[in-house]
């Protein structure tokens, strides 16, 4: 088998999804770490990998691969076809779940992830030596549209507008779940795979209490959680640092997502 190259960042949400794919897959696969604290995806070599600067990308036979669900269905293709079901309707349903995480689960996260964890990290860059980092963006419009959000105020409105969106998501699968052992089929597949990511991110913005009010997919999470792919997905605890997330804050974010009045902690946001 040719070797498999995968250029990814332990902390994104899309890397972490092919990591755990190549876990369930057992695929052997040579890392190579892009870290986006170093803004290392701006960097000429990367770009000549993926030329909008973003990850995963993966190197197989010689070409580059990108997008995250696209890469999975490549790797299920190596791997004979594990990780589909069987039936024509469960397959579609898998490769919906996909769907759904890179066009309504992702984009949610990016919100919460930026304000909650991003910011913090940014504060900590000297503001010339930021400034030649983010430089480098090969995309103007969006270069001065994360320049702008860095030194923004913390957006609470998107916030908040990102956690009912998760709650959402979260009835979506409750009402899958009702109805088959795993998300797509009653076997382990590409949409669980998909949806785990939802599931570490979770518990790195310390929202996991959003689960409770759903049994089935809480349930669903501690299985997920219990998957040896899960923790390899994980990666190293020294490449993803605890991110200091400010869980009194999460916990009013979270009250006044769920429709209670803002509070003052509330309001310093």
């Amino acid at each position: 088998m040719s070797e498999i190259e995968l250029f990814h960042e332990w902390g994104s949400v899309q890397s972490f999804k092919v990591r755990m794919c190549l876990a369930e897959l057992d695929l052997p696969w040579t890392s190579r770490r892009i870290d986006l604290s170093r803004f290392d995806n701006l960097t000429p070599a990367y770009l000549t990998v993926h030329p909008k600067g973003l990850v995963p990308a993966l190197r197989w036979n010689g070409e580059v691969f990108v997008e995250s669900s696209d890469i999975n269905e490549l790797l299920v293709d190596i791997a004979g076809g594990r990780l589909l079901p069987s039936s024509i309707e469960e397959r579609a349903r898998a490769r919906s779940w996909a769907r759904f995480e890179d066009e309504v689960v992702h984009p949610a996260i990016r919100p919460p992830t930026f304000n909650l964890i991003l910011k913090a990290r940014v504060a900590k860059i000297a503001p010339a030596a930021f400034a030649e980092m983010i430089s480098r963006h090969p995309l103007p419009a969006r270069r001065d549209a994360y320049l702008a959000a860095a030194h923004a105020p913390f957006d609470h409105a998107a916030v908040v507008t990102s956690i009912r969106t998760f709650r959402d998501v979260m009835a979506r699968m409750e009402r899958a779940l009702a109805e088959r052992h795993w998300l797509a089929a009653d076997s382990f597949s590409l949409a669980d795979v998909a949806m785990a990511a939802f599931v570490d991110r979770l518990d790195r913005l310390a929202m996991p209490a959003l689960l409770a009010a759903f049994p089935k997919t809480s349930d669903w999470a501690t299985r997920i959680r219990a998957l040896k792919s899960f923790a390899e997905a994980q990666g190293p605890d020294n490449a993803r640092p605890d991110p200091l997330v400010n869980t009194a804050a999460v916990a009013t974010l979270i009250a006044e997502a769920h429709g209670q009045a803002p509070t003052l902690e509330m309001e310093r946001f």
